[in-house]
């Protein structure tokens, strides 16, 4: 334990301005959550929408009722659909597994405080565990930006002040911040730890695998990270594309990843403890249903496979990834500029890039309801920010050589320029969204010009 606190300590004073940018950036979102929430005083719960059907298994467990009748008089109403016969919650269970640390310390200090006081707050649903939720959102978003950076430095080579910036940039120029505080309950920022850990898991995996160090009880770690990410979200059950195409470069790195993929020593651990591991899900599926397995969406929610909104989904002043979240064209740039080296994880994250956008944009709500810019993005956002990283590696680069071209040094303050710009970009959108100013929903030309009168 000593050693580990030590080692901790040592990498702390190494990597200083990164884990000053962690503090002061999880503080930021701790005050935020303050502000919207008690002295801004939003007339609304913290837990709420599709994060309160994530959230309600939690409470189902203190009252052993995942019919969910205690809900009835709550703050917040759960709508149960009909699919395979039953009445279930369309949300799967991953969240509550996730939030379940802060969940149960919540109730510990309310249990206490309701027996010396006798009053009755210890109802799973009370402020405490409320703000406890979003408390762990942020903690979760400092986990895994931890995570990210490390991966960046340790494995995939870039500097640390390029991976800073990297893991900045994307934080504070997208809705990440978004959803790591003001609206921590819904299941992105959740889905973001879990893609970083799992892409730091594969790495450390991998180095290892070479000098024949791993264990079959390394190998299940897999299987444990894809259950829980497919119980957070379970489309995104394909990031398992970036184990599988790990290092594959051409056709015959593809043919050799296979054989490896499917030794029964990998196949067989990670199959069967990713079974283990979804069986909460499982279980929950057959005890409302009688099925094992269920599109838990029902009919009225589905895919539109051969009509996707790729257009509106990237672009539309509604919703679109690029238009509220510009700053992820330097991604889309940083994909081309790292084709010719195409690092392990390279076409992992570009073929999972590519399918997911399409899975996401045939969804028959393509804009997914309330919510600030495209959310679904939030979970992948550890692919932005590798690309990213790239195209900020080579602007360093240039830099190092000393004699900078005139044309290199225009790129440059260029985009460090448009990187500026994307942020305040952002932050004047994300304080627009928290006063009303930017709907949930049906934003329009009109809305961008009532946010750009916000600062004249």
């Amino acid at each position: 334990m000593k050693d580990f606190m030590h080692k901790g300590l040592e990498d702390m004073k190494e990597h200083k301005r990164f884990y000053l940018f962690i503090i002061m950036t999880a503080a930021l979102m701790l005050l935020s959550i303050i502000w919207v929430y008690h002295t801004k005083v939003l007339n609304a719960p913290k837990v709420y929408s599709d994060g309160f059907g994530y959230y309600v298994y939690l409470p189902a467990l203190i009252y052993g009722d995942f019919g969910f009748g205690f809900v009835e008089g709550w703050e917040h109403p759960l709508s149960l659909i009909e699919a395979s016969g039953g009445l279930i919650n369309k949300y799967p269970v991953g969240v509550a597994v996730m939030e379940s640390p802060f969940f149960f310390a919540a109730h510990a200090v309310s249990l206490v405080r309701d027996a010396i006081t006798g009053s009755v707050t210890a109802t799973g649903y009370t402020n405490l565990y409320q703000y406890m939720v979003l408390f762990g959102g942020v903690c979760y978003w400092a986990a895994g930006t931890v995570l990210l950076y490390k991966l960046l430095v340790r494995y995939l080579g870039f500097s640390e002040r390029v991976s800073l910036a990297a893991c900045a940039i994307i934080t504070y120029g997208t809705n990440l911040f978004h959803y790591a505080s003001y609206d921590a309950c819904f299941s992105h920022v959740y889905s973001y730890f879990l893609f970083n850990l799992f892409l730091f898991y594969l790495c450390w995996y991998e180095e290892r695998e070479k000098e024949g160090r791993n264990k079959t009880v390394h190998t299940c770690i897999f299987g444990l990270l894809a259950g829980l990410i497919f119980m957070c979200r379970n489309t995104n059950i394909l990031f398992v594309l970036t184990y599988v195409l790990y290092g594959v470069r051409d056709p015959d790195s593809l043919k050799k990843r296979a054989v490896t993929v499917l030794k029964p020593g990998r196949a067989v651990p990670i199959v069967m403890t990713g079974f283990v591991t979804i069986l909460p899900q499982l279980l929950y599926w057959h005890a409302a249903t009688g099925h094992w397995f269920v599109y838990s969406y029902g009919s009225k929610e589905s895919f539109y496979w051969l009509a996707p909104e790729l257009g509106n989904f990237l672009f539309s002043v509604r919703k679109g990834l690029f238009f509220w979240s510009p700053i992820l064209l330097l991604a889309v740039a940083g994909i081309f500029a790292a084709y010719r080296k195409r690092q392990k994880l390279y076409t992992g994250l570009v073929v999972f890039l590519v399918l997911i956008v399409y899975i996401s944009s045939a969804w028959w709500s393509w804009y997914y309801g309330g919510s600030y810019g495209q959310r679904v993005a939030v979970d992948f956002m550890c692919l932005f920010t590798i690309f990213t990283a790239y195209v900020l590696q080579t602007l360093e680069g240039w830099k190092q050589q000393g004699a900078r071209s005139a044309g290199q040094k225009i790129i440059s303050g260029l985009t460090y320029g448009y990187c500026g710009v994307c942020i305040a970009w952002n932050l004047l959108c994300m304080t627009a969204y928290w006063y009303r100013v930017l709907p949930s929903d049906g934003a329009d030309w009109n809305t961008v010009r009532n946010i750009v009168g916000m600062i004249l």
